[in-house]
């Protein structure tokens, strides 16, 4: 109770007398309870921390809703919060991007230290990227589908997730006027 030093304050004249004390204690405990739940904003919309409608919160102030739009296989296409954060961890990565390799790697690895990235400049308006240490098959998907990997505008981008997944949970192909790339999973 962060109002009891100024309680204490209070001389033993009047100290022992409770409606005193209780009528001094209402707006104090109101101070207080304000500047608890101010402090509490902090932790509450951190984006490591947040769960349900603050995730959902932090979805709308970042530009991504929880609905992807995009059926997953074995689920909806509405995240859970572990995989929401990952989208919404991605979005700001691509929205602080500044469309250099370099600086990739930095944001990438500040959001997903765990999960590695491998880019690829074809140097002909195509892009490689190699995700290593994806934990599970909606994280996969979400790579897939490109809700993670930050691209620059024009640039055709390949994905290839390298995991250790035990089903496989997307291949296919992409077909260009040049070549045909296979996208599968390890």
């Amino acid at each position: 109770m962060a109002i009891q030093p100024y309680l204490d304050l209070i001389t033993s004249e009047h100290y022992n007398k409770p409606k005193f004390m209780a009528w001094l204690t209402a707006p104090l405990q109101l101070v207080d309870d304000t500047t608890t739940a101010a402090n509490d904003l902090l932790t509450a919309f951190d984006i490591n921390t947040a769960v349900g409608a603050q995730l959902d919160i932090l979805g709308v102030s970042i530009g991504q809703a929880r609905d992807i739009g995009v059926p997953l296989s074995g689920a909806s296409s509405i995240l859970d919060d572990t995989h929401y954060r990952l989208v919404l961890q991605a979005r700001i990565a691509r929205n602080n991007w500044d469309g250099t390799i370099p600086s990739i790697y930095e944001i990438w690895n500040n959001a997903f230290p765990s999960v590695l990235l491998q880019l690829v400049d074809n140097q002909n308006m195509t892009m490689q990227a190699v995700i290593t240490n994806l934990t599970d098959n909606v994280s996969q998907e979400l790579v897939t589908a490109g809700l993670i990997v930050p691209k620059p505008m024009g640039v055709e981008l390949v994905i290839v997730a390298n995991t250790a997944v035990g089903e496989q949970a997307y291949l296919a192909m992409v077909v260009t006027t040049s070549d045909i790339t296979i996208i599968t999973t390890s």
